[in-house]
């Protein structure tokens, strides 16, 4: 009988709670946020916002939802979960482009001081401007302590088993990434990224296959430093694709490609403190050895041109 009363006033102080809480929530919000339209949760055991017309601000411009469903449950208070809309819109430099999301959802766990410590997202499709861009897909990050990079480190772990992307037909490993902040419902800005790590990132392109393995940061002057091995069994096609995506000179390829052997033999560098293991190809394979420092980009020990800028993500 006792525990049964204080089972019952448990009950009845969060329902007190949860009364107070969500009018002083969208109070707090309504000014903060960019929306045509901010109101309650509908569904039972939900504290959140129900929001519409809402835009958000990116590193690549403006993402404009439609809809937006956030919520909290009394099981899991600093997990904020959402529903996602069918689709998006992304306003930046290229124009307006539509982001279809199918039966996208999210959910963010938060730190008591309101900063992000984990994050989820997964969706079954992905398309753009009504083209596919990728099957059914998860992405999850994880704060962690690593000071090899100044920064907000996360671990993060992709797993895009289906995409439908011209040279590229999956990606799946983990990445670490140093933020220049660390995201939180206050964070005005979006954080941006100063340095990524992976120890094995496998990348499909259809016939074949790469993995990369490397740390590479934003440097001083603007430009990437750092170095990355690139493992795979066809060299030539993966020179010609890192030449199309502009990360090498068009200038460097007959060169490039006349030495590809002698280069997948070369070793890095002396230094290089923090990189992840990096070790030689197995067989079938070759280890392309790619470093950047001092504002150039050097194929083992061959230069090849300036070290490309570090992207705005």
């Amino acid at each position: 009988m006792v525990i049964a009363r204080l089972l019952l006033l448990a009950t009845l102080a969060l329902a007190g709670i949860w009364s107070v809480a969500e009018p002083l929530l969208l109070s707090q919000v309504r000014p903060r946020v960019q929306a045509d339209r901010v109101g309650p949760q509908p569904a039972w055991g939900r504290l959140g916002l129900a929001l519409s017309g809402v835009t958000l601000p990116m590193q690549a411009g403006q993402l404009n939802l439609p809809a937006l469903d956030l919520w909290v449950t009394p099981t899991a208070p600093l997990t904020v979960r959402a529903d996602l809309p069918a689709a998006a819109f992304l306003d930046g430099p290229a124009g307006r482009r539509q982001v279809g999301m199918e039966d996208a959802a999210a959910a963010v766990t938060l730190s008591p001081l309101g900063r992000v410590r984990q994050a989820d997202a997964s969706f079954a499709a992905l398309s753009l401007d009504g083209g596919p861009l990728s099957g059914r897909g998860s992405v999850t990050a994880l704060a962690v302590a690593d000071d090899r990079i100044a920064g907000h480190p996360y671990q993060v772990q992709i797993a895009f088993p289906d995409l439908r992307l011209p040279q590229v037909s999956s990606a799946q490993g983990g990445l670490r990434l140093w933020l220049d902040r660390q995201p939180g419902v206050a964070t005005e800005a979006p954080p941006a990224v100063l340095g990524v790590l992976t120890e094995g990132l496998e990348i499909g392109t259809g016939a074949s296959s790469l993995r990369v393995v490397g740390m590479l940061g934003k440097g001083s002057d603007g430009r990437a430093q750092g170095r990355v091995a690139l493992y795979t069994s066809d060299a030539a096609a993966m020179l010609d694709a890192a030449i199309e995506a502009g990360l090498m000179s068009s200038n460097a390829r007959l060169l490039a490609r006349a030495m590809l052997n002698r280069i997948g033999g070369m070793e890095f560098a002396e230094g290089g403190a923090g990189q992840p293991a990096m070790p030689p190809a197995p067989e079938g394979q070759l280890r392309i050895p790619v470093e950047m420092r001092d504002g150039r980009m050097y194929l083992g020990t061959l230069e090849i041109g300036p070290a490309p800028r570090w992207p705005a993500f």
